[in-house]
């Protein structure tokens, strides 16, 4: 009987010494294997430098135009602006300039409308919409730059497309502080086009 108590105790030590091995071997084995989160494959690290390399090269550097600034009434802008592996360029004439207090009945909310004309002429190879070419803003020496608008029965929506090598001539209404002189800019604000800008004063316009 004494036997084989000392056998069953001898066994339960053998048993708990293999066990407390065992999870030794185990937690070292663990502690050596980094976690999910740390570890990130040579194939997942491609893929995120391929990532950042594409974000990095999103903007492509076009062949673009010159920047030309200080144009005057009756020039004309050779304006081009992409993004990726898609561009659209332009050429832009500034025809005249009409300045007013009210225009189609309604005040000025601003201090003056200035009213101008210009011709855009589609150079892309693809049919496009005036607004992608008109991205151009205004402002004086009292004011920043502000956008054109509609305005019904004086300057309302350009029509449709103009097809490759095509011109349509409209209007861009602005209404901004009252300035002796006038910057009409486009490009400045976009990462990837160059400037143009046409000056005027007051007193040439109609």
């Amino acid at each position: 009987m004494k036997k084989k108590i000392i056998f069953v105790l001898t066994l339960l030590i053998s048993i708990l010494f293999i066990s407390a091995c065992s999870n030794s071997a185990e937690d070292e084995k663990a502690s050596e294997t980094p976690d999910a989160e740390e570890t990130t494959s040579p194939s997942l690290e491609n893929e995120d430098k391929a990532g950042n390399d594409n974000n990095d090269n999103s903007m492509v550097n076009f062949d673009l135009p010159e920047d030309q600034m200080g144009l005057s009434m009756g020039d004309t802008a050779h304006y081009m602006y992409g993004y990726q592996d898609d561009s659209r360029e332009f050429e832009i004439t500034l025809n005249s300039v009409e300045i007013a207090d009210t225009l189609g009945g309604e005040p000025s909310q601003e201090g003056t409308y200035v009213l101008v004309d210009v011709t855009l002429k589609n150079l892309s190879d693809v049919p496009v919409k005036a607004e992608e070419g008109l991205g151009i803003g205004l402002g004086n020496e009292n004011a920043g730059s502000f956008p054109w608008f509609y305005l019904e029965g004086v300057a309302e929506e350009w029509p449709g497309e103009i097809q490759p090598n095509e011109s349509q001539t409209g209007v861009l209404l602005y209404d901004l502080p009252a300035g002796n002189s006038y910057e009409l800019i486009g490009g400045e604000h976009h990462s990837n086009a160059n400037t143009i800008s046409f000056e005027f004063t007051a007193d040439e316009a109609e």
